[in-house]
C-alpha cells in the first residue's frame, strides 16, 4: 500500500488515527460545534468503519427487543457495539494491520471490494503505485461509491475529490501550489472491470 493512499486515507477518515485506541473524543465533541454550523459529519475512526465492515453491526438482524422499539436507542446500541468492538481490534491488532484490513474490507463501487481490486478496476495497477491523484478519487468513492462514481457521476466525482485534496493541504500532505494543480486536473481513469470470463481457471466460476 502506497504511503499516499494511507495519508489520503488518514487525512479524509481520520486524522488522529496513530494518536488514540479506537475512540476519537476529540471528534465525538466536535460533532456539536458542526452541527451548529450545519455541517453534518460523523465522527467514526477507521477503527470503528473496520468494526461495521466485519459485523455488520448495523444490520436489523442483529437489533434487540429495544432497538426495535426506539430509532434513538437503536443508534445509541449501534455506536456502543462499534466503540467496543473498535477498542478490541485495536488491543489485538498493530495500526498497520488495521489500515490493511479495513482497505480490504471496503467497497468503491463497480464491483470492486477492497483496494486491490480498486486498483485495478480504476487505474490498471496495484495499491503500492497509487499516487495522490489517484488515491484521492478511490478514497473519496468510500463516502458513498455510487453517487461519487467517476463513471457514474463524474461532476460530482471531481468534486469529491478535490475536497480529499483539501484535506490533504489542510493536514499539510500536499503544498498549495500541489492543490491548485491537482485540482485543475480532470479525472484521468483505466476503467476495466472486472468479470468471471476472464483471469485463470474461469472454467470452474458460476
Amino acid at each position: 500500500i502506497s504511503p499516499e493512499l494511507i495519508k489520503t486515507l488518514l487525512a479524509t477518515e481520520d486524522i488522529r488515527f496513530e494518536e488514540h485506541s479506537g475512540i476519537d473524543l476529540k471528534g465525538i465533541l466536535a460533532i456539536g460545534f458542526y452541527l451548529i454550523k450545519g455541517d453534518s459529519r460523523g465522527s467514526s475512526t477507521i477503527s470503528q468503519q473496520l468494526a461495521k465492515n466485519l459485523f455488520r453491526t448495523r444490520s436489523e438482524k442483529y437489533d434487540g427487543t429495544l432497538a426495535k422499539q426506539s430509532k434513538v436507542l437503536r443508534k445509541v446500541f449501534i455506536k456502543a457495539k462499534e466503540w467496543i468492538t473498535a477498542i478490541q481490534i485495536e488491543r489485538a491488532y498493530t495500526k498497520k494491520e488495521i489500515i490493511t484490513m479495513y482497505l480490504n474490507t471496503v467497497d468503491f463501487g463497480s464491483n470492486a471490494y477492497g483496494i486491490k481490486t480498486a486498483a485495478k478496476t480504476f487505474y490498471a495497477t496495484t495499491p503500492n503505485k497509487l499516487g495522490f491523484e489517484e488515491a484521492a478519487v478511490l478514497i473519496g468513492l468510500l463516502k458513498a461509491p455510487t453517487f461519487y462514481s467517476p463513471i457514474l457521476n463524474p461532476e460530482r466525482a471531481e468534486l469529491r475529490r478535490n475536497t480529499v485534496y483539501e484535506q490533504l493541504y489542510k493536514y499539510n500532505f500536499i503544498t498549495k501550489g500541489d492543490l491548485v494543480s491537482m485540482k485543475s486536473k480532470p479525472i484521468k481513469l483505466k476503467y476495466v472491470v472486472e468479470n468471471h470470463n476472464q483471469g485463470l481457471a474461469t472454467y470452474c466460476r458460476t
